[in-house]
């Protein structure tokens, strides 16, 4: 499924203020917006498309979750949560690099391999 970035803040700004009382509502949380890029650089070019990160805050979760965009070469975070930090990985475990690279909100990140994955750090 596919947003538009407006769409996906509002929904973002809904999903971090709504309070979450079970497991099966923190199984469709999201605590980060990002644009997902194709080519390095984060141009206009190469934009997929934005999407959130889905799953719980504090875990390694895939930006690709339907296998669907191919290789993500760069990555802007839109939209973060209060207190939260995005960091990417090379790998599906999120261990490459070991403490990931931080994408501030508005800042494109690049490495020097695509991004499969990525962690939302969030207060506990």
């Amino acid at each position: 499924m596919r947003f538009t970035v407006s769409t996906l803040l509002a929904l973002s700004t809904f999903a971090i203020a709504a309070p979450t009382s079970s497991v099966e509502t923190r199984q469709v949380e999201w605590h980060a917006v990002g644009e997902i890029y194709t080519g390095g650089g984060c141009t206009a070019q190469s934009l997929v498309y934005a999407d959130p990160i889905w799953g719980p805050a504090n875990r390694c979760q895939k930006l690709d979750r339907n296998d669907q965009i191919g290789p993500i070469l760069s990555y802007k975070a839109v939209s973060v949560g209060a207190g939260c930090t995005v960091s990417l990985f090379y790998d599906a475990a999120c261990s490459q690099p070991s403490n990931g690279f931080t994408a501030g909100v508005n800042g494109c990140v690049q490495g020097n391999s695509p991004f499969e994955s990525a962690i939302v750090r969030c207060p506990v």
